[in-house]
Parts: structure tokens; C-alpha cells; sequence
């Protein structure tokens, strides 16, 4: 073989072996990539309790990822800045995130989580009863920034700053009511977190359950954002059928069953 020929070759078997190695590179990388796990505080689904996050729905993703083998990093923030974190950064999921059909095309859906119900509260002192949300947009309501209910009011016709009024954290939103001077007569929560968050009874009395909102019944998932890589999506997707039909999701759901209000 002539020399240059032979030199040809020689070039080409080693373009070809390092496009290889940078494709297997590639594949490696794809699948051992850290994500980003975000969520909030959502007693009892996610507990943050300083550095620690426990509560139904945290066991089940912990679950997954470990049935997947990724490595994951978990931080809870306010609900706005997971929210936004997950519908924009790469490698990035979140938990529980309401599947409602407006956030369809904006995330890539894991599994779910948890079906749980939301109810419109006031203090128990206070005289007003709300029979439908026509009524309720006579008083002044407040929601979690950019959480579910939040859209779903202003879908209903809910002017923000006039009628509603949008909080960062649910401790706050609940002081709220027990602030004359911010004259908020209504809060938007879940039943299963009042339930949670109010530990005794004398606590519990002060609040009462002014309409329970149907169409706010939410099913809980687990969601990554649309720039999340096909083979973690892939990975998550497949762990988290996996422990369905073995039954772990079914085994973490009974255990907290006992404290919840409706689990389904």
C-alpha cells in the first residue's frame, strides 16, 4: 500500500474511533448528569423542616430517582421561584405540580403523584358565607403567587390587587386572616396542608371551609422542564412505572393515608 495511503487510513481510523468516543462521552453524560430537584413546602406532601424535606410526595420521588440511579440535588423555595425554575432551566424537575391542561405543553410529565382537593377558608369569626365564586369575588381573596389557584381565580374573572391578592408562603397567607387591617376575608388552600399545618384542635376551630372548589380537585405529579434531556426523561419515566407495578407507590401512599383528608 502506498505510504500515503497508508497514512489516509490511518487518519481516518482515528477520526472515526475519537467521533465514537465522543458520542459514548455524550451518551454518559446525558444519563449521569445531576438534576435539579425543586419543589416548596406543602404539608403533607412536601415537609421542609430546615435543611431536611420529607412528606408523601417527597418519599415517592426520592423513590424514583434512586429506582433510576441519578444523581439529583433537592432544594425547596418559594412556590413562584420553583415554578419558574423548572419551566425554564435545563435538567431541572419538580414535584407536585398540578397537571391542569394549560401547563400540558409546558413540561414533560413523569408520573403521578397524588389527587388531593382545595377549599376556600375563612376565620370561623367571621360572618360572611360564600355559596359559589360569584360570591366570593365580593370579598377579598388571597392565593400562593403563580400556584394553581392563583390562575385559575384569575381565569374566573379575579382582578389581582381588587378582588385577589397573591402571598409567597402559606404561613403568611393564613396570617392574613388575622390581620384587620389587610381586611383579606378568604384564603385558597389545600385541605390535606390546613389539615397538616394546624396541629391541634383549638388551632383548627378557628377556621372554616367556606366552598369547597370541584373544579380545583388536583392531580399531583412529578414534571421536568422541556429542556430536560429525552434519556433522564426516559429514565424517571420508566423507575416510576416500575414502582407502580411492583406496588412501593401504592405502600408510601398507605402510610401517610392515616393524616390525609382524600389521598387518592
Amino acid at each position: 500500500m502506498p505510504r500515503d495511503l497508508y497514512l489516509l487510513k490511518i487518519a481516518k481510523n482515528k477520526l472515526i474511533n475519537n467521533l465514537l468516543l465522543s458520542i459514548l462521552l455524550f451518551c454518559n453524560s446525558a444519563t449521569s448528569a445531576n438534576i435539579n430537584i425543586v419543589t416548596e413546602h406543602l404539608s403533607p406532601f412536601q415537609i421542609v423542616n430546615g435543611k431536611n424535606i420529607g412528606g408523601l410526595s417527597t418519599e415517592i420521588v426520592k423513590a424514583v430517582l434512586k429506582e433510576a440511579n441519578l444523581p439529583y440535588s433537592l432544594a425547596a423555595n418559594p412556590w413562584s421561584l420553583s415554578y419558574s425554575s423548572a419551566l425554564h432551566d435545563s435538567n431541572t424537575c419538580i414535584y407536585s405540580l398540578a397537571h391542569i391542561p394549560e401547563r400540558k405543553a409546558l413540561f414533560q410529565w413523569i408520573g403521578h403523584i397524588a389527587t388531593s382537593t382545595i377549599s376556600l377558608y375563612s376565620l370561623k369569626s367571621n360572618s360572611i358565607k360564600i355559596a359559589n365564586l360569584a360570591q366570593a369575588k365580593h370579598h377579598k381573596v388571597a392565593v400562593i403567587k403563580d400556584d394553581v389557584t392563583h390562575h385559575f381565580l384569575m381565569s374566573k374573572g379575579f382582578v389581582e390587587n381588587e378582588n385577589l391578592y397573591v402571598m409567597n408562603n402559606y404561613d403568611s397567607l393564613l396570617k392574613l386572616l388575622d390581620i384587620p387591617s389587610r381586611q383579606i376575608d378568604l384564603v385558597v388552600l389545600n385541605d390535606d396542608l390546613l389539615n397538616n399545618r394546624v396541629q391541634n384542635s383549638t388551632e383548627a376551630a378557628k377556621y372554616k371551609n367556606q366552598l369547597f372548589l370541584k373544579e380545583l380537585t388536583l392531580d399531583f405529579y412529578f414534571a421536568c422542564s422541556l429542556h430536560t434531556d429525552k434519556a433522564t426523561i426516559n429514565a424517571l419515566t420508566n423507575a416510576m412505572q416500575r414502582l407502580e407495578q411492583r406496588g412501593d407507590i401504592t405502600a408510601i401512599k398507605n402510610k401517610w393515608r392515616p393524616t390525609m383528608v382524600n389521598l387518592i
